[in-house]
């Protein structure tokens, strides 16, 4: 019996890592937010503490257009590299109604060098920052003309925590089974 109990145990912890833990391995889970892609000696550190700051303020000061915008992501690092120019990119992932820019930091003030998923060339290397804004949307246009037919609600896919589940559970009664047979 108390093998019973400590196997039963055993299951429902499982059950709960993997509804906990589960949408950690979901597709496309990325650890950062932006991936930096250059030549093969391209070394991409942390800011040092003496470093200049980009705020948000910095970065859309440096930004061409009157639309309101708000930052919502923005990070910096030290980059450097053996040989120059250097032609870096910056890869974003963008949300709708989203613009990316990238600056680089000229020894006295913060200059807007282009857009983010574009090559940019850079002849010094210095501070190097990314800075996303989320624009004012567009009007939302009307919603199409219902066809009558119904929809199903949107939802969540728990279909690997289910599996994990059931073969924890066949697995524990499996070894109940065998264990009663002994």
């Amino acid at each position: 019996m108390k093998m019973l109990k400590l196997m039963s145990l055993f299951a429902v912890v499982c059950i709960l890592m993997v509804c906990v833990a589960g949408p950690a391995f979901a597709a496309g889970s990325k650890s950062d937010w932006v991936e930096i892609k250059g030549p093969a000696n391209l070394v991409v550190e942390e800011p040092l503490p003496n470093d200049p700051i980009l705020t948000p303020d910095l970065a859309a000061a440096e930004v061409d257009g009157t639309s309101a915008r708000e930052c919502v992501k923005i990070d910096q690092w030290n980059i450097t590299c053996s040989t120059l120019p250097v032609t870096v990119t910056f890869s974003v992932e963008l949300a709708a109604n989203q613009k990316g820019f990238v600056y680089h930091w000229n020894g006295s003030s913060w200059d807007l060098m282009g857009n983010v998923n574009e090559p940019i060339v850079f002849n010094h290397l210095s501070p190097v920052g990314v800075a996303i804004f989320q624009y004012a949307s567009e009007p939302t246009p009307a919603p199409a003309p219902d066809d009558g037919k119904p929809t199903s609600p949107a939802t969540g896919s728990n279909g690997l925590a289910l599996a994990l589940a059931a073969i924890v559970m066949g697995g524990t009664a499996v070894f109940i089974s065998t264990k009663k047979k002994s």
